[in-house]
């Protein structure tokens, strides 16, 4: 499913809060359209969108109307551009929804690919709700605004996140649920909280683990992992703690490393980036089973 039909799931089920304009295969956007629908004065991002449920596509950040008119203009004959308004995102969530279970991996700032902060966990299951929490206090988050652009910097997450998340899963309980009948199927969906929108679903995950990883079991206190800190290094047999970084833009390092996992006969990792993380996902989808760092 690509972003622009999940956009419409997301609408159709009144899970989507911040405004949204899709602009199929365009080429011929002006400013002055953009003006209209967001502002004179309003910083916008667009991200693009395939067919299908691509990921680590080019995308703007921040920018104006003019700049963003220019940037859809140009772009490849088989992308659409998704506009909406820019808004800095103070924490992301990633959540997994199941029949009888709500997970959300929470972490501060902008949860990109190369992100390697490790999630607060929290999983809902009808009035119980359970916490997963690493030991740090802090951790090196990315942020974005305005005047600095993309810029770290130590960040937690607090307990008014954990709470809202909490608010958002169990008032919107109802809309997950038929947003799973009507797919047939387990869903996720990426989400990024902002001072004026809240909490606002950016795209709908077509896979995510079985519900089963949630269980508990074992980790890498009980099981004897090799650390990959790089994705240059040699890879070591048997199970391994990957901590590597790989930017968003970067598939050919991405696919590559996969590939190079693979080779070895790699059939199970463990993540301290999140089971949800963009990582977690390409891996599942090369057969490759995902496990938390923090079980």
């Amino acid at each position: 499913m690509g972003k622009a039909e999940a956009l419409t799931v997301l609408e159709h089920h009144g899970l989507l809060r911040i405004p949204v304009k899709v602009f199929q295969y365009p080429t011929s956007v002006t400013s002055r359209q953009l003006q209209q629908l967001f502002g004179r004065d309003t910083h916008l991002v667009v991200r693009t969108a395939a067919d299908s449920e691509e990921r680590n596509l080019p995308r703007r950040v921040g920018v104006t109307a003019e700049i963003a008119a220019e940037w859809i203009n140009a772009l490849p004959p088989t992308l659409s551009a998704l506009v909406q308004p820019y808004e800095q995102v103070l924490f992301s969530v990633e959540l997994a929804a199941y029949e009888d279970l709500h997970v959300a991996e929470v972490v501060p700032g902008i949860w990109e690919l190369d992100n390697r902060l490790a999630p607060l966990v929290l999983q809902i299951r009808s009035d119980r709700v359970d916490l997963t929490a690493t030991d740090d206090e802090s951790q090196r988050a990315r942020f974005h605004d305005p005047h600095h652009g993309l810029h770290e910097r130590p960040a937690r997450v607090d307990d008014w996140q954990l709470a809202t998340v909490t608010k958002w899963i169990k008032h919107h309980h109802r809309a997950l649920n038929v947003t799973l009948t009507d797919l047939g199927h387990p869903f996720g969906l990426k989400l990024h909280y902002s001072a004026r929108f809240g909490l606002s679903p950016q795209n709908l995950r077509g896979t995510v683990p079985d519900s089963d990883t949630w269980h508990g079991g074992d980790h890498p206190s009980t099981v004897e992992t090799t650390v990959v800190s790089s994705t240059n290094e040699p890879i070591p047999t048997g199970p391994k703690l990957l901590n590597v970084s790989i930017a968003r833009e970067d598939h050919t390092t991405l696919t590559t490393f996969i590939h190079r996992l693979r080779e070895t006969g790699t059939r199970e990792v463990f993540l301290r980036s999140g089971v949800l993380s963009h990582l977690a996902i390409n891996l599942r989808e090369a057969g490759i089973t995902v496990r938390s760092a923090h079980g």
